[in-house]
């Protein structure tokens, strides 16, 4: 398979946002994140998947303090997209998390601790990817079972994290580094 890792990374100006859900349950966050990649406002052009596979995989790499991972993991709804992009412009393999019972009254809920089940990846070096990193209590709780499992969880790479930098505090806190693509705006 032919990677993009020789070839340096297209200037990618990614866009991300939050939007307001009406008329949602009150358990059920009210804000959601969209960005380019999801569909939602625009079709996807596959040539943009992959310059912003490519551009999420060189800033990982841009970092020479960041260990070379074996193998991706994203999560299964948020995370489908932006892993395969990065798989492409990797040439890496990938697993998926898969999140259970994450519905309730027909819409997503707030995500929960243990809610995660996956491929054996003990030995490993893994690099988490997500889409938006919000609260973090996902990848949060994935980084400690992964680690429980004898992993090596050696980054998150995220197309977007929150603009007050929460979520980078939470992942770098437990001695995982981050990039990203942008900030919600």
């Amino acid at each position: 398979m032919t990677t993009l890792e020789e070839v340096p990374a297209p200037s990618v100006d990614f866009q991300a946002c939050q939007i307001l859900c009406l008329d949602l349950p009150s358990d059920v966050p009210p804000a959601r994140v969209v960005h380019e990649l999801d569909g939602v406002a625009h079709p996807v052009e596959p040539s943009r998947l992959l310059a912003v596979g490519h551009a999420l995989w060189q800033s990982w790499l841009g970092d020479p303090h960041h260990d070379r991972p074996d193998v991706l993991l994203g999560f299964d709804t948020s995370g489908i997209v932006p892993t395969l992009a990065v798989a492409m412009a990797s040439g890496l393999p990938y697993h998926l998390a898969w999140k259970l019972d994450t519905e309730r009254h027909g819409v997503p809920r707030r995500r929960s601790a243990e809610i995660f089940t996956y491929g054996r990846l003990q030995g490993r070096r893994v690099l988490i990817v997500d889409s938006a990193l919000t609260h973090c209590h996902a990848i949060g709780s994935l980084i400690s079972v992964l680690r429980d499992e004898a992993a090596d969880v050696v980054g998150v790479a995220a197309l977007t994290e929150d603009a007050d930098g929460r979520s980078r505090m939470h992942i770098e806190s437990a001695g995982v580094p981050l990039v990203s693509l942008t900030r919600m705006r």
